[in-house]
């Protein structure tokens, strides 16, 4: 993905944000609700994220559109493997809801259980590696402060 990708994406939102005021709140509204019904489609229902955003249309939209470049429209990646990256990372953020969505449409993108459960391996392992690598380094600088200290 490129930067100008997801630029161009915000830019729908703020075009629809720069109606005029008559024009923009029924075209607004008609737009949330058609991504709602789209996300719903998707995934068989609409994520809480989506749902809390959606009553703030000038943050949602951009956020949609975000969602939709990163997740459904990738430039570089099929659909499966960015399903993939997505239970990963909410294997690795712990993210219940994220991964009741994302191992859902991991399936039906075409992903194997073996897969997925790779997937979720390295989601751990990162978040794993990630908390030993902050605490092994402020232990080794508690243990370097402390030789300094009896010099």
């Amino acid at each position: 993905m490129r930067p100008s990708d997801v630029i161009g994406a915000s830019f729908r939102a703020v075009e629809v944000m720069e109606l005029g005021e008559d024009l923009k709140d029924e075209k607004v509204e008609r737009e949330v609700k058609r991504r709602l019904a789209e996300l719903e489609r998707l995934y068989g229902r609409v994520p809480l994220v989506a749902q809390v955003l959606s009553t703030r249309p000038d943050i949602y939209l951009a956020y949609s559109d975000y969602s939709d470049v990163a997740l459904n429209r990738p430039m570089h990646l099929d659909r499966k493997t960015a399903e993939l990256a997505a239970v990963a990372a909410g294997s690795a953020l712990a993210s219940q809801h994220c991964l009741s969505i994302h191992l859902e449409a991991a399936i039906k993108s075409g992903a194997n259980d073996d897969e997925i459960l790779e997937s979720v391996l390295i989601g751990s392992f990162m978040a794993m590696t990630r908390s030993q690598s902050v605490a092994l380094r402020m232990f080794q600088d508690m243990h370097d402060s402390l030789e300094q200290k009896e010099e």
